[in-house]
């Protein structure tokens, strides 16, 4: 071999390694029991088991995205935590933790997930609105409240956001309230066939 074909088959050996240390990595990850959400590996034990990531962090979420569409939760999820891991407090990335620890209704984790996308993005309605999802699931009926007025606040024609509202107002027995709400959402998508069915219901 010639000197320059020695160092080429040497970083095409490394390169290699590299890959190979990655998937052994993931194996070994997979079958410890990581907490459901990390801050990052700021404050808690996040380095025993995650790594860095020979992956950008938009292939790491195009990889999780993939994964949760196939219903994969648990791995969307871990590929997630890797993607926080190596960029701690990116609103995106914690979002979809959180909204994925909703479906799985690990609503304490979720929420704690979700007030660290927050740091990253104060001005985005929808973490504001799954926030909301997560206290009323805790039947915390005060702080999903205050929640969805936040949601409404930053985007007041969703009508999705009017639909949750109302639905939480009639967890707190507000009926004439909650009757408002639905028919903002109406008005605002008028084939929104489960604000109709639940004004019915109010006799409206």
């Amino acid at each position: 071999m010639t000197i320059f074909q020695l160092i080429l088959f040497g970083i095409t050996a490394y390169f290699a390694y590299e890959v190979y240390k990655h998937i052994q990595n993931l194996d070994d990850n997979s079958a410890k029991t990581p907490k459901p959400f990390d801050d990052g590996g700021i404050k808690n034990d996040i380095k025993e088991w995650t790594h860095k990531t020979i992956y950008t962090i938009q292939e790491l979420i195009e990889k999780a995205d993939e994964a949760y569409k196939s219903g994969n939760l648990q791995e969307a999820l871990k590929i997630l935590r890797e993607a926080n891991y190596n960029k701690p407090f990116d609103a995106e990335i914690l979002y979809k933790i959180g909204f994925i620890l909703y479906q799985l209704k690990d609503y304490q984790n979720s929420i704690e997930a979700l007030e660290d996308a927050l740091k990253g993005d104060d001005k985005d309605s929808a973490i504001y609105s799954l926030l909301a999802s997560n206290y009323r699931a805790l039947k915390n009926y005060q702080k999903a409240s205050f929640y969805i007025k936040e949601a409404i606040y930053l985007d007041k024609n969703n009508p999705i956001y009017h639909f949750n509202y109302a639905n939480i107002l009639l967890d707190l027995n507000h009926k004439e309230e909650a009757k408002v709400e639905y028919q903002k959402a109406l008005e605002l998508d008028s084939s929104f066939k489960a604000a109709k069915e639940e004004l019915e219901k109010l006799g409206v």
